[in-house]
């Protein structure tokens, strides 16, 4: 099936990630965690923006807030900034206070305005990782931990499943999700992609419950039925995708970032779009991403 597919912004992010569709500005936005700053673009416009955050921040994670502004998960714990103001980031919580090397990664809100954030080390690939949710008071609490790289956290359109990825350990988990009280559990493998090229990265779930994974090193965009099987592969043309959001008015375009560390200068010649921001009309729309209640 062939697709529609642009590279609407050539931003050369060297870790491009978490882009997030706000239906009040009508822009999509997303980070580069290595060069810290917050990216909007406008698909009315075409006009692309990036402001700088604090050199001290590796910003892993953005959520919408529901009170105006962001929530970033970062190397310092979470903070409040709204780019419109010209105050810096505020501190909220700090989960992992003294862990050396530590950072926040992949984060996403539930939709009772709950963010749910991992953490991993930043350079050694060890189980040191930890689930948080962050409730609207500001309580940060731990909910899962023993994994090394976190990602793909999204939910189903019935709010009964969440799901939750090792991206070293190449696995994808689902939980059992109870909404009302923000607990999961019976942890069960989701999808197993041990012994693949690809490692799963970011997800979003479109309008029909499937679920769009990026899958990292394989350069490839899946599609997975809530019973894990692949429905449908889209070969992005970077080695890097990294996340997924619907976006645009109608929510009918999928963006998805990329990340351009790591690859040789040959390579890079051969990729001129790595670390860019794509949009693909694969024909399925998605659905609202909640906020921050806090």
């Amino acid at each position: 099936m062939s697709i529609q597919m642009d590279c609407v912004v050539q931003s050369a992010d060297i870790l491009g990630e978490v882009p997030l569709w706000c239906d009040r500005t009508k822009k999509l936005w997303w980070v580069d965690v290595r060069r810290p700053a917050l990216q909007s673009y406008d698909p009315a416009t075409g006009k692309h923006t990036a402001q700088r955050l604090p050199e001290m921040l590796q910003v892993g994670a953005i959520a919408l807030r529901e009170a105006g502004g962001f929530l970033l998960a970062t190397n310092r714990g979470l903070y409040l900034f709204d780019p419109e103001t010209q105050q810096p980031p505020l501190q909220i919580a700090d989960p992992e206070p003294g862990r050396e090397g530590m950072r926040l990664n992949d984060g996403k809100c539930d939709r009772r305005g709950r963010f749910w954030v991992g953490s991993m080390h930043d350079k050694l690939r060890d189980p040191l990782g930890t689930l948080y949710r962050l409730d609207a008071d500001h309580q940060c609490r731990p909910m899962l931990d023993g994994f090394v790289l976190p990602n793909a956290i999204s939910w189903s359109l019935d709010d009964r499943t969440m799901y939750f990825a090792d991206t070293h350990n190449q696995v994808v988990w689902a939980f059992d999700f109870d909404v009302d009280d923000g607990v999961i559990s019976n942890r069960r493998v989701f999808k197993d992609w041990t012994g693949q090229p690809g490692r799963p990265d970011g997800a979003t779930v479109d309008a029909e419950g499937y679920i769009w994974n990026c899958m990292v090193i394989s350069g490839q965009l899946v599609r997975l039925a809530p019973d894990g099987s692949v429905v449908r592969t889209i070969q992005m043309p970077v080695t890097f995708p990294t996340c997924p959001a619907f976006g645009g008015p109608d929510l009918a375009t999928l963006y998805v970032t990329s990340h351009s560390q790591r690859l040789p200068a040959e390579q890079i010649v051969k990729e001129p779009y790595a670390g860019g921001l794509f949009a693909l009309d694969v024909g399925v729309r998605g659905v609202p991403e909640p906020r921050y209640a806090g």
